[in-house]
């Protein structure tokens, strides 16, 4: 599952959009990252401590649960995927 849920974030952060800075917004981070699995991950999370934490967040249209990643490997994983997204490349460079 580990597997898995680091396999699914990375792509996330191969592909996402990111604001003017190059950050991801929160929202991305949503269970329904996770597709039909979004149940067994947020229990598997639940179970073992240290890979992502949720939460509930407040915005205009609403509340809604999103995490963070805690895992370091997964995080820094996610970071060399971010570094050759498109959309991120060009946000950090346009200004």
């Amino acid at each position: 599952m580990r597997k898995f849920i680091k396999n699914k974030l990375v792509e996330l952060h191969k592909n996402c959009t990111t604001d003017e800075y190059g950050q991801v917004g929160r929202f991305n981070f949503t269970p329904s990252v996770f597709g039909d699995q979004k149940d067994e991950v947020k229990q598997y999370c639940q179970d073992n401590e240290g890979i992502l934490q949720f939460a509930t967040y407040g915005a205009s249209y609403g509340t809604y649960t999103a995490f963070t990643i805690v895992d370091k490997e997964i995080s820094r994983e996610c970071s060399k995927a971010l570094s050759t997204n498109p959309n991120y490349i060009r946000n950090i460079t346009s200004w």
